[in-house]
């Protein structure tokens, strides 16, 4: 399905990005603002999961030597604040598309 390991961790961190989204934006203020807690069990854990998962993808990913190790450590650092999955989603794919532009 996936070409390559820096594709997966690109695809990751676009829904990991999105679920963390999900969570600050609509299920906490859900649960604070309306008293409806249910939407953080249900996303809390749906993104702990997607967390896991695409840091395992970011180890990967390096461990090929698809990363270098500073971006790595910014990759995983924007995992961590709302919207930034979103910036690493970008920053990979523009590495993704120089690379096959460079191949083709």
């Amino acid at each position: 399905m996936f070409k390559s390991p820096l594709n997966h961790l690109s695809v990751m961190a676009l829904i990991e990005g999105s679920s963390l989204i999900a969570l600050v934006l609509v299920a906490v203020p859900l649960k604070y603002m309306a008293d409806w807690p249910v939407g953080v069990r249900i996303i809390g854990p749906i993104h702990g999961a997607l967390f896991i998962w695409a840091t395992i993808a970011l180890f990967v990913t390096l461990s090929r030597g698809q990363l270098s190790p500073l971006r790595s450590l910014g990759v995983f650092f924007a995992s961590l604040i709302p919207f930034g999955g979103l910036w690493s989603h970008r920053m990979m794919r523009r590495q993704l598309d120089a690379a096959t532009i460079a191949a083709a």
